[in-house]
């Protein structure tokens, strides 16, 4: 296990090279100087023995080794249920998924689910986005006192990637919101990082998937996005509010769990 310590894993289904993923993780990897782990399950719907993916897996590492610098792995947990304690022991930097376009296999409330835990960020990623661009990141904050935690995330891509923060307070009417972007701000002034305001329509119900829909016109290349603190009965019959906005999504979608006791800086 003490190989994996430190990834960026890629999650995805054997059954096609994850394009997008790879792209986003070589830049990643590429920023934080972290190596690159593929990830899979075995799972009752895919007809495919553990040796059958490792040696897909063994395939896409060939074909990856001249890009990669910080170095490849690959990894087949016998059931999906194994995630949340293989990347606690790996002590994993950021993972992300593939979703897979064989609706049968990677369904997005899966992930989600397995991901409750996860003490980093976890990045959605689908095979038609464009390729990955960082210069912008669109960062919508809501009341909630957990988007404070997108400050350390955001200053980390500033940090590594130069990129320029696209601040989105809700449009509220009390000032909590507000005061989140602020605290925000504060710290990108101490990094001396660039970022600019955008007006947002919706308030803190809605601005994270208003972010989503107007990623593209906007120009950022990814959106932060926070999930839910707990799964209501609402949230079980039709899906957590981020459910909606990876679906919608054109571009990729990073998620940050909201728990004070569950962040760590990548890098």
């Amino acid at each position: 296990m003490s190989t994996f310590k430190e990834y960026i894993f890629i999650v995805t289904t054997h059954e096609a090279y994850p394009e997008k993923a790879v792209d986003l993780a070589l830049h990643l990897s590429k920023g934080y100087e972290k190596p690159i782990c593929f990830v899979s399950y075995l799972d009752k719907k895919i007809k495919a023995t553990k040796a059958d993916i490792e040696g897909v897996h063994q395939t896409w590492m060939k074909q990856l080794s001249e890009h990669c610098k910080e170095g490849l792995e690959s990894h087949v947990l016998d059931k999906k249920e194994d995630f949340h304690a293989f990347m606690e022991k790996a002590e994993a930097s950021m993972v992300i998924f593939q979703l897979s376009e064989n609706i049968g296999y990677n369904k997005v409330l899966t992930f989600l689910k397995i991901s409750r835990e996860l003490r980093v960020p976890y990045i959605f990623v689908k095979p038609y986005f464009a390729p990955v661009k960082l210069d912008k990141v669109l960062v919508p904050v809501t009341f909630l006192i957990e988007d404070r935690e997108k400050g350390p995330f955001s200053s980390s891509l500033g940090r590594f990637f130069g990129s320029e923060l696209l601040m989105m307070t809700a449009k509220d009417y009390g000032s909590k919101a507000k005061q989140h972007t602020n605290a925000i701000c504060t710290l990108l002034d101490k990094f001396k990082l660039k970022y600019q305001f955008i007006e947002a329509e919706k308030d803190s119900f809605k601005v994270e998937l208003e972010a989503v829909l107007r990623s593209e016109k906007l120009g950022a290349g990814m959106v932060m996005i926070s999930a839910s603190r707990e799964y209501g009965l609402d949230d079980f019959l039709f899906g957590p509010k981020e459910l909606e906005s990876i679906n919608q999504a054109s571009v990729p979608i990073m998620l940050i769990n909201p728990r004070a006791d569950l962040y760590v800086l990548c890098g």
